[in-house]
């Protein structure tokens, strides 16, 4: 009877206490704040928890009693009730939580994050969440975002395991939306860098078409920015509804170039009071506002510049792009200012880039012009026979005639010196198209300035493998960039310098796979105590650090074996900076595989991280000095090497 009793009064309690979630989402309860944030505090699922950004393994101690663990650490929180509230409690620390997100927002607390600080701050992310499927389980999760600096997107990924949790450690230098995709579920979060974010994402939310942009998606946030994000997640599917997409898009290719500009002018207009109206009706955190303003007006920018070559449409598989006045550039030009935050709106990148490019048909021509002039005096400098310089002459009266290019008369002489010098004639291009781009970006303030020159560069030079000429180089100074954008363009220009000396660090020894690392390490240096130092290329901090590295070792005791990890990271940007720093050591270059191995057995939470294997082979991972400790590191390391 006894035993009974007991029974009931648990199910009494699981009921009251915990409201039961559906089935179908494999978890137990959720709990949020109670301020109107709906930031998620506490997930529990059958045998781990999400709290305080972390996934963590979990036992249930009694009914209301959790025992959270990861690797070394332990939590021990509670859910209790008083009257009508709940509380999640951890030691000294009570809160007060709530089973739902609350509908009544017009008192919403907001978020009060200051990114400020966020920009050119080369740190990471550490996102960790939940996937709740809507069938079968997506088997990877992405992050992909632009960069303002560059041409490419970057995109990360990482496994889903079959509980629906995963982790991703990705590079961000300033703050930005991030996209996310898993499965069917495509959405946006805004991050900064150096945040420890988590998610949940229930995929059945998620719809197929044009009725996903107005849908509400089902997601719940927790960490840096969650509020944020929470108040962004109601905010886009409101704005989605005023967008005009279709209209623009038909516009674009219906109007005249001032007629579309008057038009895209008075819609940013309209999406600007829609937002304060919006913003009038609910609280909302001072950067969710910066964001959506800052974000109407770079969107009309590059909607506006977009239509250059979208307005004459398609014809044979080929765009058609358009001439439009200088007054058209010069309004679009107003609306890129010199705040370091319009890094900040979404379209930002994808804007520097169409700026980037000559687009307009008088541009070309020009360019082309010029190229075909380059072209002649270096085939007439060169020893040609009689027939080659027949055909170059023969080329370029064609040219001076105005005969359309795809209406050119080629000899089989002149398409021969054409391959010939292909490497030389496709320079061309880019020799004539850099002082005209100085010229186009004259009037610019000095950040978007300074990106499209970022931006260029990447295009048509490091991101294909070619190296920026002296003549670019020596200029850099004079154009009156911003420091710090300089200095990643100097940085990127050394890495490519050093990338061009294939002969590796002779004293570096890279293991042939990254399977059983610390087994490997014990194997091949056994009595040795080893530091090993877990790193990726994109990470400021890891980088840092290896400054210290040659003093590290000249000070370090005799018996210590100094090992490093490379993940998430390209071949070539490895070998760079082990070539950069002199890394004397064992290095272990992993595949993202090989990672999603190495981080499940020892819980990576970002990067650096730095280990310490026992001579006896033991593990140990909390409290090891940094190499810019100094002394500190030194004297621990005497220590492990003396027991």
């Amino acid at each position: 009877m006894k035993i009974s009793y007991c029974l009931i009064c648990f199910l009494l309690i699981s009921f009251s206490v915990f409201p039961q979630n559906s089935p179908q989402r494999k978890i137990k309860h959720t709990w949020y704040s109670t301020d109107g944030r709906n930031e998620l505090r506490l997930l529990l699922a059958d045998d781990f928890a999400l709290y305080q950004s972390q996934i963590w393994e979990m036992d249930s101690i009694q009914p209301g009693k959790y025992l959270l663990k990861n690797l070394d650490h332990e939590k021990q929180i509670s859910i209790s009730k008083a009257g009508e509230n709940f509380f999640l409690e951890e030691g000294a620390v009570k809160i007060s939580v709530q089973p739902e997100k609350s509908t009544n927002l017009k008192t919403r607390q907001v978020g009060q994050t200051d990114v400020s600080d966020s920009f050119f701050k080369k740190d990471q992310v550490l996102l960790q969440g939940l996937i709740v499927p809507k069938d079968s389980m997506p088997t990877t999760v992405s992050v992909i975002y632009n960069h303002a600096f560059g041409e490419g997107q970057r995109q990360f990924s990482s496994s889903v395991d079959d509980q629906g949790r995963f982790k991703l450690i990705f590079p961000l230098d300033y703050p930005q939306e991030v996209m996310v995709r898993a499965g069917s579920a495509i959405f946006t979060f805004f991050s900064k860098p150096g945040a420890q974010q988590a998610m949940v994402v229930y995929e059945k939310s998620f719809v197929n078409g044009i009725e996903a942009w107005t849908t509400l998606k089902e997601l719940d946030f927790m960490g840096d920015l969650a509020v944020e994000n929470e108040e962004r997640r109601l905010l886009d599917p409101e704005f989605m509804k005023v967008r005009d997409y279709f209209v623009t898009d038909s516009l674009q290719k219906a109007l005249e170039p001032m007629d579309f500009l008057k038009y895209r002018i008075g819609l940013m207009e309209k999406h600007q009071a829609f937002f304060n109206s919006y913003f009038d009706s609910i609280p909302v955190s001072p950067l969710t506002k910066e964001i959506s303003l800052r974000g109407a007006r770079i969107y009309a920018a590059n909607d506006l510049r977009r239509y250059i070559w979208l307005h004459g449409g398609i014809n044979e598989g080929r765009l058609n792009p358009v001439d439009v006045p200088d007054s058209y550039l010069q309004e679009v030009e107003k609306l890129m200012t010199g705040d370091l935050a319009d890094l900040m709106a979404p379209d930002y990148a994808g804007l520097i880039r169409e700026f980037t490019m000559p687009i307009q048909p008088s541009e070309m021509k020009s360019l082309i012009g010029k190229m075909d002039e380059m072209t002649y005096d270096f085939f007439k400098k060169q020893e040609l026979n009689s027939a080659q310089s027949e055909a170059v002459d023969a080329w370029y009266d064609q040219i001076k005639k105005g005969v359309p290019r795809d209406s050119l008369i080629l000899s089989e002489e002149y398409k021969s010196l054409s391959k010939t010098y292909l490497n030389q004639l496709s320079d061309f291009f880019l020799e004539v198209q850099w002082p005209h781009l100085l010229a186009k970006i004259q009037d610019l303030e000095l950040i978007p300035r300074s990106s499209v020159i970022a931006t260029y560069l990447d295009m048509n030079y490091q991101s294909v493998g070619k190296e920026i000429p002296l003549s670019i180089q020596n200029q850099l100074e004079e154009i009156n960039l911003e420091p710090r954008i300089l200095a990643i363009i100097r940085e990127e220009i050394e890495d490519f310098e050093r990338g061009k000396n294939e002969r590796f660090v002779e004293w570096v020894s890279i293991a042939a796979n990254g399977e059983n690392i610390l087994s490997q390490l014990k194997d091949k240096n056994p009595g040795k105590v080893i530091y090993v130092d877990v790193w990726a290329t994109w990470c400021g901090p890891c980088i840092s650090e290896f400054k210290h590295a040659a003093t590290l070792k000249k000070d370090a005791p005799e018996g210590v074996v100094f090992a490093y990890i490379c993940a998430q990271s390209e071949r070539g940007a490895f070998e760079n900076l082990v070539k950069k720093f002199g890394l004397e050591g064992e290095h272990f270059f992993l595949s993202q595989t090989e990672f999603e191995q190495f981080d499940k057995e020892f819980k990576i939470t970002g990067f650096p991280t730095y280990l310490i294997l026992t001579k006896e082979g033991k593990l140990i991972r909390e409290g090891i000095h940094r190499p810019s400790s100094g002394d500190q590191l030194i004297r621990q390391l005497q220590e492990f090497v003396s027991r």
